[in-house]
């Protein structure tokens, strides 16, 4: 089986696949897949009832993510792997979620297994995002009051019109970062990816808001369910001079979400300092670990 480049034609196999094996982690999904795709330039095929996933990142050594679906996932693992050794000589998987690295082991498999904090995914209570109620969220609680006491501001949906305002904050976040030196070809990617996600957030069933304050877009966040109580937040981009925004954005976001979601998973944090001190602050309930899965030669 040949791998092929990542489409949008391909999201109703995609779909299908994770509707089999809900995913447990956000970087098999396939809209981070696509909207990622000229970073990671990641293929893809369909082997032992699974998507197999190869990520070949310019510049860097190409690698296997974990399988998708309901299939036989260590079979479509072995057939990743004999393609990954065709293109490098460090054929390794990221990002593996545990439950699959839990499996390899238990199935005495050649593989070295290493626990990859800096992409552990944080996973909320929705209701306590929403509510932000008890001791631990706190100091949270005193952000968004702030907010709501010294803003008149409201929630809008989604929706073609609001584009060029949504991409204007997007500025606005670029230039915070490029003032705190990320690097450039990162963030092009990183813009990239956020007009992508814009681009279609119907064609993906897209949850969101954004908040006007005073007649402006001051921020806006997105994300979408991923299993039958989780929702996946893709992004959350917002004016950083208004205190509480950001919390009040989250807050407002899980108010209207389906009563059925219990969990709220926001991604990682890449081991950068300043992302990982917000994820923690806001307590989450648990992290879903992931792998670096290597083979061990003979």
């Amino acid at each position: 089986m040949t791998f092929k480049q990542l489409e949008l034609e391909d999201r109703p196999v995609f779909i299908k696949a994770q509707s089999e094996a809900p995913p447990l982690i956000g970087d098999t999904v396939f809209t981070n897949l696509f909207i990622w795709r000229s970073y990671y330039r990641t293929v893809w095929a369909e082997a032992h009832g699974c998507l197999c996933l190869i990520a070949r990142p310019e510049g860097e050594e190409p690698f296997g993510l974990a399988p998708v679906g309901g299939g036989d996932q260590l079979a479509a693992l072995d057939f990743t792997l004999d393609a990954l050794k065709a293109m490098t000589d460090k054929p390794c998987f990221r990002r593996v979620p545990e439950a699959l690295a839990e499996k390899i082991q238990a199935a005495g498999l050649p593989y070295e297994c290493l626990h990859d904090r800096d992409n552990d995914d944080y996973v909320y209570p929705a209701e306590q995002l929403r509510t932000l109620s008890g001791r631990r969220m706190h100091q949270k609680k005193n952000h968004y009051n702030f907010f709501v006491s010294h803003n008149q501001f409201e929630c809008l949906p989604l929706s073609d019109e609001l584009i060029p305002d949504l991409l204007a904050v997007q500025e606005g976040w670029l230039a915070i970062k490029e003032e705190q030196n990320i690097s450039l070809s990162h963030l092009r990617h990183e813009v990239e990816s956020v007009h992508e996600l814009l681009r279609h957030f119907k064609d993906f069933n897209q949850l969101g808001l954004a908040v006007k304050i005073n007649g402006r877009i001051e921020g806006f966040t997105m994300g979408e369910i991923i299993s039958p109580d989780t929702v996946l937040v893709h992004l959350e981009k917002a004016n950083y001079d208004i205190r509480g925004l950001f919390v009040a954005l989250s807050s407002h976001f899980c108010e209207k979400l389906p009563p059925e979601i219990v969990y709220v998973n926001r991604e990682q944090d890449l081991g950068l300092p300043g992302l990982r001190h917000s994820k923690e602050s806001l307590k989450p309930d648990h992290m879903r670990q992931k792998f670096t899965i290597t083979p061990i030669s003979n």
